[in-house]
């Protein structure tokens, strides 16, 4: 891994302590998301974090298949960019972008309910830049020409004019805190918190 690269960037910043490789079998995943390929940096991402939360204000999305059969996994891949295509389609999609809502995928989405992903359109995944559908931002599409380690990295640095997403929790953030998917579920499963290791007091309760 080169010191210069997107991912080695962003864990500098984000510890992949608490990350746990997906083992991905990405030519299964592009065939069934028809593309050649994921970008570089997602992969590395994968390898290295997995899929997980973010100090529990955003999802970084696995590759898990469409959902075709049996239909897609809520709040996955599949069903985030099944949101972000149809939303696409009811509001026309971000302005100045030929692409259709087809060539959207999500990969990450905010606890603001923001839903982030790529533009497939170019052969070359690692050219496909990020787009946002911000849920309270005006307007509510952006596009940003680089992927997604860096759209973190940026985000943690505050190195946009705003907050690229409804919710701030991550802005500025000079230590946030990745959990794997698995080890985040193993956690909670157990009674503790799996950002700060505290137990959960509201582990157990009963709610009428």
């Amino acid at each position: 891994m080169s010191e210069d690269s997107p991912i080695a960037a962003l864990m500098a910043v984000m510890s992949p302590h608490d990350g746990v490789d997906e083992r991905v079998d990405w030519a299964a995943a592009g065939a069934e998301w028809g593309v050649s390929s994921f970008p570089a940096d997602y992969r590395a991402f994968m390898a290295t974090y997995g899929s997980g939360g973010i100090d529990d204000a955003f999802s970084v999305l696995a590759p898990e298949g469409r959902g075709d059969a049996g239909g897609p996994e809520y709040g996955g891949m599949a069903g985030e960019t099944g949101t972000l295509r149809l939303t696409w389609e009811q509001e026309g999609g971000p302005a100045g972008v030929g692409a259709t809502a087809d060539r959207a995928i999500a990969w990450g989405v905010s606890c603001g309910a923001d839903v982030l992903g790529w533009l497939t359109d170019d052969g070359d995944p690692d050219a496909w830049p990020v787009v946002v559908w911000e849920r309270h931002g005006r307007p509510h599409w952006k596009v940003y020409g680089f992927g997604m380690a860096e759209f973190l990295r940026r985000l943690f640095a505050g190195e946009f004019p705003e907050c690229p997403l409804s919710d701030a929790s991550l802005w500025r953030e000079p230590a946030p805190h990745f959990v794997n998917r698995r080890l985040e579920t193993e956690r909670w499963d157990a009674g503790f918190n799996p950002y700060t290791g505290e137990p959960d007091p509201y582990f157990g309760m009963v709610y009428d």
